[in-house]
């Protein structure tokens, strides 16, 4: 797997694979042992059982390896004493004899500008975002699911046990790398809260910083020991930790891609006052609720804004509203007519964002199938195409912040196309998210990011 991911990202440096029973392996020479290699080895993969650990670290030792990194597990995450102590010994093998550690028990690196890369379908593309997780499953979740929404990452570091490199090493590091502009964070306990505590806002005071804290409750703290062997913490030192360091908190994975999606291609606008644009669904419905549980407002157009909407729509029709939300119903996928409405709610003095909600599970067909059966469904020719179009048009158009909503996918002859559409909005600059509840919770955390730095900063 190591290897085939390496080979894939197009790692940059020489690659040696290690195996008792040597021969070759994707067309490179393997040696029995890492002595045996006659050049200097700079960092090591360890997937050998946790049983040949000791000896992996004596051999590294010798070799003069910088670093290891343990995708092996079997130690103090077992919460026996036989793995704890192996832990201790690696570790303590390892300060004796100036070899850092990554792990155990965790994917390791993925660096896009040097090749280095624990999954084979990782982007070669290097971004701003970097991403410390000590969950391997959730850091590959994270990178795929963020380059899917437009997001590219600097490094990204899955360093499960951290018995020796833990999260405020490397929250210093990226503290400092200039390819880095914001940190997202997944984390499930540390080991020296206080340094963390201080570190944190010292982090917080240069870059962006996005925490996901995972084991908070009673069972999620037991469920974070076993995994990584921490101590997880209360829900409410946390919370109170993060939000005096200045850090954005999160509560799911989600929400995490949602805030980086928010501050790549995010605007920042000038008041929370919202208006919400919609092309039918019921989702319209409870638009005014989502946001305005969030935090955003939605205030009602004046006389003069409903008429200049209501001279774009051709007709009445089932689910039309030209209040805010405003639902244009299936007058919204004809020419011009979502088009018009979105300048005139982006012109309104009394609005400085745009929430566009998209219903993609309404069936999209060829128009030629439609045509051949005498069928009125929505097509993509004369239906989302028109409206995709329309959004990047105007966004390249208005200086107002657009956010754009792609509910959940029902129909499955939809999905490519939404992320199709997904694509081409986040190559236009436009941010995507999946539920209008979700859009509002970031963009309104990104509000009162600004504001508190900005009042930090004696700007406000």
């Amino acid at each position: 797997m190591y290897l085939n991911s390496l080979l894939n990202c197009g790692f940059k440096g020489k690659i040696y694979p290690i195996n008792p029973k040597a021969g070759e392996i994707f067309g490179l020479k393997v040696y029995a042992n890492i002595k045996n290699i006659p050049e200097p080895v700079d960092y090591v993969i360890c997937c050998t059982p946790v049983s040949f650990a000791t000896q992996l670290m004596r051999d590294c030792i010798a070799k003069k390896v910088k670093v290891v990194h343990f995708f092996t597990s079997g130690f103090g995450e077992t919460g026996t004493e036989e793995g704890k102590q192996l832990e201790q010994e690696i570790s303590s093998l390892a300060r004796r004899n100036g070899i850092r550690i990554i792990g155990p028990n965790c994917m390791g690196i993925y660096c896009p500008e040097t090749g280095l890369s624990f999954a084979p379908d990782f982007v070669k593309e290097s971004g701003s975002v970097a991403l410390i997780c000590q969950s391997g499953g959730n850091s590959m979740h994270l990178v795929r699911e963020g380059v899917r929404r437009g997001i590219k990452f600097s490094k990204v570091i899955s360093y499960g046990n951290a018995c020796d490199i833990d999260e405020c090493d490397l929250l210093e590091y990226l503290a400092a790398d200039q390819d880095t502009e914001l940190i997202a964070a997944y984390i499930e306990g540390v080991k020296d809260g206080k340094r963390f505590s201080q570190l944190l806002k010292e982090v917080a005071r240069v870059k962006p910083v996005i925490v996901l804290k995972g084991g908070v409750g009673e069972a999620g703290a037991r469920a974070a020991a076993s995994h990584t062997g921490v101590l997880a913490g209360s829900n409410e030192v946390w919370d109170g930790l993060l939000h005096q360091a200045g850090a954005i908190r999160v509560h799911s994975l989600e929400e995490l891609v949602d805030m980086a999606v928010t501050f790549a291609y995010f605007p920042l606008p000038l008041s929370k006052r919202t208006a919400v644009l919609g092309v039918g669904g019921g989702a319209t419905v409870l638009a005014t609720d989502d946001c305005t549980n969030a935090g955003l407002e939605v205030p009602r157009p004046p006389p003069e804004v409903q008429s200049k909407l209501k001279s774009y729509v051709k007709r009445a029709g089932v689910g039309l509203s030209l209040i805010n939300p405003v639902d244009l119903s299936a007058q919204g996928r004809e020419p011009d007519v979502f088009y018009n409405c979105s300048k005139v709610l982006l012109e309104h003095e009394g609005i400085d964002l745009l929430l566009i909600q998209l219903p993609f599970d309404i069936p999209i067909i060829p128009s030629s199938t439609a045509k051949t059966h005498g069928l009125m469904l929505p097509t993509k020719e004369a239906g989302w195409d028109i409206i995709i179009k329309s959004i990047i048009k105007i966004h390249k158009e208005s200086d107002k912040p657009i956010a754009v909503v792609i509910h959940s996918i029902t129909y499955s002859e939809s999905y490519q196309d939404m992320l199709n559409y997904e694509r081409m909005c986040y190559e236009a600059g436009l941010p995507v998210y999946h539920s209008l509840t979700n859009a509002s919770k970031a963009i309104v955390r990104f509000i009162d990011y600004h504001k508190r730095r900005a009042r930090m900063q004696g700007l406000i």
